[in-house]
């Protein structure tokens, strides 16, 4: 067994604020009574005296562990992993081979603390926590599965946990019958897997928004101890690297632009859009077409404009004395331009 004091992390890709470990199996992220020291938060925090966890992984998992460097990249790491805006994914390892090729596992976990647990369930340790099936009490885990291969009574899942609960993984696969190799505290079959990871489960590949803009994208190979365990069960690995592969290719997602400045705003017939287009037809008084364009039927007769003699005459057919403003149109048709001619003159009056 590999002891903590041997190994250490790998930084994996980085920023100002935040960092992606490799965090090594048999090691505990953060500090706790009775956890051996170094955590993997201990070895951050060597490098960056500031560093803060905002990520956990089980103690035998291995692969990306996000932790922030300063105050302001826990904040905005921690919110966006509440708010869900990661992309989580792991590789497993299970017993037997699945029949399905897809399966989401929408299952409700709750935790117990037995202190009754069968010894060879509870592990080395004793007692802990574990997880179960719990439809009437327990919190909402979604976790998608996918087949990546099959060997000699074990396969190759991805697993893509949508929320992010204790031991969600390792309870929703044994719930589908298929629980990790070596996972004996939720009955797997297979005990032994490699030498220094005792859970066959991975996280290859985290995805996180980056707090000073952008998205970062962060993949980890599998340990070298799984070749050789795989090998000796037929199984193939490959299909991690693939998937490796393409997760480092992803786009970001292109910046939203906006089409109102291309294009004007649509009227209908009882009048001007709610919220005016950003082109110039929003003035409202400032263009002399703006009622032929606009098509609105109204039964309210525009104000005629005023004479020079102070008092009402007919209209004039000059379009100096056309009103400007939109019929229909309220405060955003031309209340703010005034208009000149009719809009101006009904002011006066």
């Amino acid at each position: 067994m590999t002891t903590t004091k041997q190994v250490r992390a790998i930084v994996l890709d980085e920023g100002p604020h935040w960092a992606v470990l490799d965090k090594p199996a048999g090691m505990t992220v953060v500090g706790g009574r009775g956890v051996p020291r170094p955590t993997l938060l201990d070895l951050a925090v060597e490098r960056w005296p500031d560093a803060r966890p905002v990520h956990r992984l089980d103690k035998p998992t291995t692969g990306c562990c996000a932790v922030a460097k300063t105050a302001f990249g826990q904040q905005a790491l921690s919110e966006a992993f509440r708010r869900h805006l990661t992309d989580k994914r792991y590789v497993a390892v299970v017993c037997g081979a699945p029949l399905w090729e897809k399966l989401d596992v929408d299952a409700r976990l709750a935790r117990i603390d037995d202190p009754d647990l069968p010894k060879e369930r509870a592990g080395k340790k004793g007692v802990m926590a574990v997880q179960t099936i719990d439809e009437q009490n327990g919190v909402r885990a979604l976790t998608r599965l996918r087949v990546l291969a099959c060997g000699d009574g074990i396969a190759l899942v991805e697993a893509r946990p949508e929320t992010g609960r204790m031991h969600q993984i390792r309870c929703h696969l044994a719930h589908v019958g298929h629980p990790l190799v070596g996972d004996v505290l939720y009955g797997a079959t297979l005990r032994d897997f490699v030498v220094g990871q005792d859970v066959a489960l991975h996280a290859y590949a985290l995805s996180v928004p980056r707090p000073e803009g952008g998205r970062a994208f962060v993949t980890a190979r599998v340990p070298a101890a799984w070749w050789a365990f795989a090998a000796e069960k037929n199984l193939t690995l490959a299909a991690v690297d693939e998937l490796r592969a393409k997760f480092d290719k992803t786009p970001e997602p292109p910046p939203r632009t906006s089409t109102t400045s291309s294009r004007p705003t649509p009227r209908g017939s009882s009048g001007a859009s709610s919220k005016p287009s950003s082109t110039s037809s929003s003035r409202g008084g400032g263009r002399s077409d703006a009622p032929a364009r606009g098509g609105h039927a109204t039964s309210k007769q525009p104000r005629p404009a005023k004479p020079a003699h102070g008092r009402a005459g007919p209209t004039s057919s000059s379009p100096r004395s056309s009103p400007r403003s939109s019929p229909g149109g309220g405060r955003d048709g031309g209340g703010r331009d005034g208009g000149r001619g009719g809009a101006r003159g009904g002011r006066r009056r």
